[in-house]
């Protein structure tokens, strides 16, 4: 497995790394993953210190008994769904995905851990009672690639596609990731069929220039949905801390930044000329706020 990029900024902030006792170097992340599950459920109010209790439960189970296979994040969302919760489960290929059913059917602790009365003092229950019906959903996001780029695991069979930390000239050892990232804001939007191509590379380049700009403070990957909604792209803005939020906005005012990256021309005249509001349908784009959910905080 390749070496995970965790001798990028050391900080005393609560990173999701420190939801399991695993070293860093053995955790699959959105740098060096092949693709990740974005996995979305909704807690019931009163059930919402159950909910954790079980998601803390069930994540040190899947990273200890699948190292090397996935590795399993949570976070809560935050200014936005109170009580949503959200998993980054990173996988070096669609094969892992194998392993992980394997396990959720034949497995007794796994199913223990699914199956235990979490409400003894609420009339009794387990998962199914605590989340909100309907409320999980999932998508698979796989890093952007054939942007105009080669790398070395190209040719790396165990990659479903090749991981995200080849996207930027940002150092290895100064890049973010969901698992050393003290927050992370997940970009989405579509991008208009006509211009599928120029919508990727418009935000390839922006997020190159915010990676060259700020390393150690902001690190940002893009992926692509797959199995989901066509041309729906994601960007995960890794952020060393909630604050450094402020240092991205401050970089897209300045002339220089708004001139190169959001002036420029992004549609050829063959298709009527552009920048880059052209490419993405309109209120498509949104922003959800990720912070790493503690055990202690259970």
């Amino acid at each position: 497995m390749a070496a995970a990029t965790d001798t990028a900024p050391q900080t005393t902030i609560p990173c999701a790394h420190m939801q399991t006792s695993l070293t860093p170097d053995k955790l699959i992340n959105s740098a060096n993953a092949g693709l990740i599950i974005h996995r979305v459920g909704q807690f019931k109010y009163e059930f919402s210190d159950e909910g954790h209790g079980f998601s803390v439960d069930l994540l040190n189970y899947i990273n200890e008994n699948q190292l090397g296979t996935a590795t399993t994040f949570c976070y809560e969302e935050t200014f936005g769904v109170r009580d949503r919760v959200h998993w980054l489960i990173h996988m070096r290929s669609a094969d892992a995905y194998k392993k992980l059913l394997h396990m959720v059917d034949h497995d007794e602790k796994f199913q223990d851990i699914s199956i235990r009365d979490r409400l003894p003092e609420k009339g009794h229950g387990n998962w199914e009672k605590i989340f909100i019906e309907s409320s999980m959903q999932e998508r698979i996001l796989v890093p952007q690639h054939g942007v105009n780029q080669h790398h070395d695991d190209d040719d790396d069979p165990d990659l479903f596609a090749p991981p995200a930390y080849n996207q930027t000239m940002q150092p290895r050892d100064e890049q973010l990731h969901s698992g050393n990232a003290g927050a992370i804001v997940m970009r989405a939007g579509n991008v208009k069929y006509e211009f599928r191509e120029e919508g990727r590379i418009f935000w390839w380049d922006w997020q190159e220039h915010v990676n060259l700009a700020l390393p150690g403070r902001v690190t940002s990957f893009l992926y692509e949905e797959t199995w989901g909604r066509q041309d729906r792209v994601h960007c995960l803005i890794h952020l060393r801390d909630l604050e450094d939020y402020k240092a991205v906005l401050e970089l897209e005012r300045d002339p220089a930044f708004r001139e190169e990256v959001y002036a420029k021309q992004r549609v050829h005249e063959s298709k009527g000329g552009g920048t880059w509001e052209q490419l993405f349908v309109d209120g498509t784009i949104d922003d959800t706020l990720l912070v790493p959910r503690m055990p202690s905080q259970h």
